[in-house]
């Protein structure tokens, strides 16, 4: 008697048939990988390489050095505008100047501040004394000054104040008279030159005169000098450094604060 095989089928003779249409092995070679690259999804970009920045190094030099020329420009403006050198000529104001000595001019003392424009909105500003004042102080007697006098007001004269606006003057045997009393003038070496006769010093004008009385080309000549034609008080001699200190005065008057000079 026999009985039929009870062995299990082998794995090969259960393989399925392959479906119609579809070959039994794929045509697609499979990609090799190298084991010393990454996977595609951690590859990353090379960093980009950073344009020159010649240009935008020269701009801002530029830019800065625009901005330096500016302040200079700026303070060399500020400078001329309060103070100013001048260079004696001549002979008129010895013994205190000589010829070709230099002096610091200063133009701010003498600023001018028109209040007509403030009146209307300034309770204590009166309309009536509005209009061109002096911000510090105006010339007064016995200040060194540069003007432009007023037959040739292209030209730059220095003398000394006098008379101030309603004094009258007068100059008789070489020695000066204000409102009726001699001046004591020690800063002259001697008296004498050309008298003059008693005068009242126009509002706004003012009566100077040269030190070197016997030589000079002043107000007894040309008559009085226009408030407008003042520069400013000469205040400093710089040149030469023998004749350093003070122009005629013992202290340096800027308005807002008084210097003691040499």
């Amino acid at each position: 008697m026999s009985f039929p095989c009870s062995n299990p089928p082998s794995p090969r003779d259960e393989e399925p048939l392959p479906h119609e249409g579809v070959s039994e092995r794929s045509s697609v070679a499979p990609v090799p990988v190298l084991a010393g690259e990454p996977p595609l999804e951690q590859w990353t970009l090379d960093p980009p390489i950073p344009r020159p920045q010649t240009g935008r190094r020269l701009r801002r030099l530029g830019w800065e050095l625009l901005q330096t020329l500016v302040l200079a420009a700026l303070i060399f403006l500020a400078v001329r505008a309060i103070a100013q050198n001048f260079r004696v000529e001549g002979s008129s104001m010895e013994p205190g100047l000589q010829n070709g000595q230099y002096l610091l001019v200063n133009k701010a003392l003498y600023f001018k501040l028109n209040l007509s424009a403030f009146s209307k909105v300034l309770p204590f500003v009166d309309a009536d004394d509005a209009g061109p004042n002096f911000l510090f102080r105006g010339p007064k007697r016995g200040d060194v000054i540069v003007f432009r006098p007023p037959h040739a007001p292209e030209k730059d004269f220095i003398k000394r104040v006098i008379g101030v606006p309603g004094d009258t003057v007068e100059v008789r045997d070489g020695a000066v008279f204000v409102n009726g009393a001699q001046l004591d003038e020690p800063y002259i070496e001697r008296e004498g030159g050309r008298d003059f006769q008693p005068d009242v010093v126009p509002a706004r004008s003012y009566f100077v005169l040269g030190d070197n009385r016997r030589s000079s080309s002043d107000s007894r000549d040309w008559g009085f000098v226009p408030e407008e034609n003042i520069v400013g008080q000469a205040m400093l001699s710089y040149w030469p450094l023998s004749e350093l200190g003070g122009v005629g005065n013992r202290s340096l008057d800027l308005g807002l604060l008084t210097v003691p000079l040499p």
